[in-house]
């Protein structure tokens, strides 16, 4: 299971019950079952983290194709899944964003406050109808005007206003295209400072 680029390809490595980690190489038939997987990189990084696994279910039916099924089965799979997304979680956390320079002030950090959940920009809460600039490729800002469901783990939108006739834009008739805002998203506070 490799994510990530040529340059970086993460797996989850797998721990033998004789505390060696084979480094990524294929399981044969055979060999022993892992009791933990760890993050590892094809550079060399490795977390120092470790996620458990549960032993394998041993008493369980099988189907007409000899196939494991059950609850007991199906708890066990979703355990090894459950280790493996940490696995991704960490490659990602604790060595890829950091590899790619995206720095924390310029990101939406969704955190609590006294007044409930929000996003937060350069330490700053962000409230709903709040101008922000984000980033584009080309290195020029777009600004648009932020909004949230405060629904935790959905992402916020940006509305951002399209050019038009001098007469759509007096009446405040102009297009607008709203779209959701990327986790790796760069943005800032207006350069003028005014967060609204």
């Amino acid at each position: 299971m490799g994510w990530g680029t040529a340059e970086h390809e993460s797996f989850a490595d797998e721990k033998r019950p004789d505390g060696l980690w084979p480094g990524g190489t294929s399981r044969r038939p055979g060999d022993p079952e892992a009791i933990a997987y760890q993050a590892a990189c094809s550079c060399g990084w490795r977390s120092e983290r470790e996620h458990p696994l549960p032993t394998r279910p041993t008493d369980v039916p099988r189907d007409e194709q000899g196939s494991s099924y059950g609850p007991a089965w199906d708890g066990w799979i979703a355990a090894l899944e459950a280790a493996g997304d940490a696995c991704w979680e960490d490659w990602r956390a604790e060595h890829f964003d950091p590899l790619l320079g995206y720095e924390p002030h310029t990101q939406l950090i969704e955190a609590a406050d006294a007044g409930g959940r929000r996003h937060f920009l350069d330490g700053r809460p962000v409230h709903a109808g709040t101008t922000l600039e984000l980033l584009l490729a080309d290195g020029h800002w777009m600004t648009g005007r932020y909004e949230w469901s405060f629904a935790a783990g959905e992402p916020p939108t940006l509305h951002v206003m399209l050019g038009g006739p001098a007469e759509a834009e007096r009446q405040g008739e102009l297009p607008v295209v709203s779209f959701t805002v990327p986790p790796r998203a760069v943005l800032r506070w207006p350069t003028g400072g005014d967060a609204r």
